[in-house]
């Protein structure tokens, strides 16, 4: 009478092996999904994070981040991932026009705002990773392909 919500019981010992870097297996499969350039700090992390690698997530991005493996984008690199509906607000925050197209939308606000005032009308960000993540990403193929990619 108690179902498992996750199908796993314990996290497997070599889970919990770091590799050269300091990092764990978690962590390599976190950066090989950053890798793919569509995770931001408004991504949903699955859960199996902590029951299959035994890593919190938010650990993670930490030592990926902290080991320069990964960074964080600027709200002016982060822009293009929000609708038009967003950018014309922010172009409403100065009275700026807001027909045309998103391209033109986007560069109307980087002709007008400072990063600064980005920063403040948006939190949107999304999480790069670097040479020496993309480097790691190769590096442990052996741990992607053990975590069993599918093909995105």
């Amino acid at each position: 009478d108690f179902p498992e919500k996750y199908p796993y019981k314990k996290v497997d010992r070599k889970q919990m092996v770091t590799v050269e870097e300091g990092l764990f297996p978690g962590d390599i499969v976190m950066l090989w999904r950053i890798g793919f350039d569509n995770f931001t700090n408004e991504s949903t992390i699955p859960d199996y994070f902590e029951y299959r690698y035994g890593i919190s997530a938010e650990e993670s991005l930490n030592r990926l981040r902290d080991g320069g493996f990964i960074e964080d984008t600027t709200a002016m690199e982060s822009l293009n991932l929000l609708n038009a509906a967003w950018v014309k607000r922010i172009l409403r925050t100065k009275g700026l026009p807001v027909g045309g197209k998103k391209q033109e939308l986007l560069e109307r606000v980087y002709t007008h705002f400072t990063e600064s005032e980005l920063e403040e009308l948006f939190s949107l960000r999304k999480y790069l990773a670097t040479p020496a993540g993309r480097h790691l990403i190769g590096k442990y193929d052996d741990i992607i392909q053990a975590h069993g990619p599918k093909n995105l």
